[in-house]
């Protein structure tokens, strides 16, 4: 009789161990599929699902960070179902938790991370997968690596113990999902990066913002898949139907302290590149989308539109530069009395860079001669300018690049991440439109009035009818300053991922 019963024990333990490792072969890779017969000792959890907001215990979950099935206990198949939870008002209470398969109606919090007060940080770039190949998915994220001298990001884990996940290790990924891996190709040589998707914050963790004229934003939580459509961060937005437009009060102040300035940070001076997706409600005198410096005319670093806009031509592939109807003329009269220093940077006695007084010549944009004249919807001239102390360095414009009620991509960047003088290119939507040889780079890296919005000529007559500069009237999304030049391959994909967001849609 007892060799009966251990028959069918040793049967019973062949079927399981059979169904262990065929079905862990058979479903490894394959998200959310559960095999068939070990499936029904282990189940998915149904007390908490996906979408869920309320928690136990009072606490609620983000949406900013990734919920997931996910293997925490080796089962094979993913079923485990883990999420980022926090008490409401609370972000120190911020962990990971885990609802495990097989224990319906148990506590959901049973696996769990450290909170953020107990010292783990979070980025909402994160994900779970197994890195180190023990069977179980480890809880990933995007961080600055603090121990690089230089801003250097890489996507960290923490493993899955036994019983919670082990806080005091990370792990580095080196082999990242695709769209996390597009994240780190993001980050790298960033400055500052507001995404304005559901948030005001940096991501590079260099920056902070001030604002001003009540400017309000959806912050509602966002989840990173699928990609949300957003409408981006609105500034003196003009209502869709109205018979009185309310005044343009509002702009951003930025800054790396709480003095709100650059200097070691963020330094102009290491300034490569600038990518943003802007929307022009209304085509302001000379509306900057932002205006770093010192007040008007010193150390300014600016992007803006000119005038009010025009009726253009439809851009043609990269534009010829042509003369500008502003000469660079040298003063013949007496020298104003200047120090020393200022002399030789702004007379002939330079004769390493001879600068005459006088405006630098200005790069533009016009069709090929022989492109068509085609009628586009209103447009404005996009215009980029360096200064070094009271003198322009330099001033681009690609004309009829910035349409009216419509996003576009706008990206501004050298060629040369070392270069003093570098080549410029301008990039919108995707498409090179200009290309500035010999240009200039800011010299001063200590500014004061860094402005988005807003124009430090605000208050001062420019131009030749002495026309103010005059707010922004629009929305900004994607906003992104770097250290290091942005290639080709890296605009395409700050396009893609923008538009995949933005659905180009009209407001």
């Amino acid at each position: 009789m007892e060799w009966m019963i251990y028959t069918v024990l040793i049967l019973l333990l062949i079927i399981v161990l059979w169904e262990w490792f065929y079905g862990h072969l058979l479903y490894e890779g394959y998200e959310g599929t559960i095999p068939a017969y070990f499936g029904k000792f282990f189940p998915q959890r149904s007390d908490v699902v996906p979408g869920q907001l309320e928690e136990q215990d009072g606490y609620v979950r983000n949406k900013r960070y990734t919920e997931a099935y996910a293997d925490i206990q080796g089962l094979g198949y993913k079923a485990d179902f883990c999420r980022v939870v926090e008490r409401p008002d609370d972000p120190g209470s911020r962990r990971v938790v885990c609802a495990l398969a097989g224990q319906e109606g148990l506590d959901t919090f049973a696996y769990s991370s450290k909170s953020a007060r107990a010292g783990l940080r979070f980025s909402r770039d994160d994900y779970y997968r197994d890195v180190n190949g023990d069977k179980k998915d480890d809880y990933c994220r995007i961080l600055k690596v603090k121990e690089a001298p230089l801003d250097a990001w890489e996507a960290r884990c923490i493993p899955a113990g036994l019983i919670e996940f082990k806080n005091e290790f990370e792990l580095t990924d080196s082999k990242p999902p695709p769209d996390i891996a597009d994240l780190l190709f993001f980050f790298e040589g960033i400055m500052v990066w507001y995404r304005f998707l559901d948030d005001m914050v940096d991501y590079a963790e260099n920056s902070k913002l001030a604002l001003a004229g009540e400017i309000e934003m959806d912050e509602t939580p966002k989840a990173r898949d699928p990609p949300p459509s957003v409408e981006g961060l609105a500034i003196n937005k003009v209502p869709a139907v109205t018979d009185e437009k309310p005044p343009a009060e509002q702009f951003i102040r930025i800054g790396e302290n709480d003095k709100l300035e650059w200097n070691s940070k963020v330094r102009l001076r290491d300034l490569r590149a600038v990518s943003v997706w802007v929307y022009y409600d209304e085509f302001t005198q000379n509306a900057p989308i932002f205006d770093f410096g010192n007040g008007a005319g010193k150390d300014n670093v600016r992007l803006a539109i000119e005038g009010k806009g025009n009726r253009a031509t439809k851009l043609q592939g990269v534009m010829k530069p042509q003369p500008d109807e502003f000469a660079k003329v040298c003063n013949t009269k007496a020298a104003v009395e200047v120090s020393p220093k200022l002399y030789l940077a702004t007379s002939d006695a330079n004769v390493d860079e001879y600068e005459c007084k006088g405006p630098e010549p200005v790069e533009s944009t016009y069709p090929e001669d022989d492109a068509a004249e085609e009628a586009g919807p209103p447009s404005a001239n996009l215009i980029f300018e360096i200064w070094d102390t009271q003198q322009r360095k330099m001033r681009i414009r690609a004309m009829n690049a910035i349409p009216l009620k419509q996003w576009c991509h706008v990206v501004v960047t050298t060629t040369d991440a070392s270069s003093f003088r570098p080549t410029w290119h301008v990039y919108i939507d995707n498409k090179k439109v200009l290309e500035h040889e010999d240009g200039h780079m800011p010299l001063n890296s200590y500014t004061t009035l860094n402005y988005i919005g807003k124009s430090n000529w605000e208050d001062v007559g420019v131009g030749q009818y002495d026309d103010q500069d005059e707010r922004f009237r629009g929305s900004l999304f994607d906003f992104r300053l770097y250290r290091l030049p942005m290639s080709s391959a890296k605009i395409a994909k700050t396009y893609a991922w923008g538009h995949a967001r933005l659905h180009k849609k009209e407001k």
